[in-house]
């Protein structure tokens, strides 16, 4: 998982204001990697003793596994019974990050840990992204959107992690909660509107999430990558404005009812694209009221937060001159996991979609590492 964090206090002095932050998350054992004798990371504390798959099994000569050292932000190789290896190489058998989660760690911790601060920035007037990145069956839905919309939409099976037994909240869930909470403590001061698209890239193809019925099927729904001077590189998305907490979960569970997913040999509902969940929000100074308009204000308190969006629709005026308008974008980003056909199966049109899945990833990682290399353009 990965992030941009507007907020990052460790950046050494003279650094830019952007920042990415890479944060690992192990999940425990599935019920086909349990059986098969696979193996996980021995818990989020490091006890080498948390992992049963290991546990279970006699020392064996050659046999690996991976486990999260939460207290160093690593992750490294040990014996099955969570003994150190004989040699430790640096990104091959042991790797650090900003910041690990074991197998024991829970959504809340992940969102703490790693998108609160985005959010936070994104909120005060920053742009941020938070995008989970990782193999097919990592779990990377389920991080981002627990089990709430893959239950709506596919009858409650998740991406390759937990139970849909009991509710579940993401990522995307908890950032909207942590807006709207935001923009209540703050609504006495400033209006705000928010405005959220949802798309997908499948087969290197832009596809609108919020096109529905015979539009989608008919293929209206594909959309052209434009760039211009003013804007950069943009799609003409549909954007719906929300008010609330409930009207943002609706636009995010229509938009997944939408989403291209399928059964491989490693999950039985697999991502087949990559989605990007974007959130605009837009804000400016509140007018100062007058006793006048005092006189109503003091009708029933009922959703404060509702109140103060819905009303930017028709107040805002990018040339009041009572200030200018302040926008800020939140991209949540669930990526189609890297997938080998070797392990899924996969043949005909799912092993070509794998291949277009990885291919996409591929260019991804070249433009990550060519922000880290401080490239003036990317191409």
């Amino acid at each position: 998982m990965s992030s941009q964090d507007p907020h990052d206090e460790s950046k050494a002095e003279g650094e830019g204001e952007e920042g990415v932050k890479v944060a690992v998350r192990m999940r425990p054992l599935n019920a086909k990697e349990g059986g098969s004798g696979s193996s996980s990371d021995g818990g989020g504390d490091g006890d080498s003793s948390s992992d049963p798959a290991a546990a279970a099994e006699p020392p064996s000569g050659g046999r690996r596994v991976w486990r999260v050292l939460q207290k160093y932000h690593s992750v490294t190789q040990t014996t099955p019974e969570g003994q150190p290896l004989p040699e430790r190489v640096m990104n091959r058998t042991f790797f650090s990050y900003d910041a690990t989660f074991g197998e024991r760690s829970t959504t809340a911790d992940v969102y703490g840990g790693v998108a609160k601060g985005i959010v936070d920035g994104v909120v005060g007037g920053l742009n941020g992204t938070v995008f989970a990145y990782g193999q097919t069956s990592s779990g990377k839905t389920y991080t981002m959107q627990g089990d709430g919309a893959a239950a709506l939409s596919a009858g409650g099976e998740d991406d390759g992690d937990g139970s849909v037994d009991s509710p579940v909240e993401g990522i995307i869930q908890m950032a909207a909660r942590d807006m709207f909470s935001q923009i209540h403590r703050t609504s006495s001061e400033r209006t705000y509107l928010l405005r959220v698209s949802f798309i997908e890239i499948y087969n290197e193809e832009v596809r609108d999430l919020l096109v529905s019925g015979d539009c989608f099927e008919a293929g209206s729904n594909v959309l052209h990558v434009r760039e211009d001077g003013r804007r950069g590189v943009f799609v003409n998305a549909n954007e719906t404005i929300v008010t609330d907490f409930d009207g943002l979960m609706g636009v995010l569970f229509a938009g997944e009812k939408n989403r291209s997913v399928g059964s491989t040999g490693m999950n039985e509902r697999s991502s087949r694209s990559h989605t990007i969940f974007r959130i605009t929000v837009e804000s400016r100074q509140r007018e100062i009221v007058t006793n006048a308009d005092e006189s109503g204000s003091d009708d029933e308190e009922k959703d404060e937060i509702s109140c103060s969006i819905s009303r930017v629709s028709s107040t805002f005026d990018e040339n009041d001159d009572n200030g200018a308008v302040r926008v800020s974008t939140l991209n949540l980003v669930d990526l189609a996991g890297s997938e080998s056909v070797r392990h899924t199966g996969a043949t005909g049109e799912r092993q070509r979609e794998g291949g277009k899945i990885n291919q996409s990833l591929l260019t991804l990682s070249r433009v990550i590492v060519g922000l880290g290399q401080a490239e003036k353009s990317i191409r």
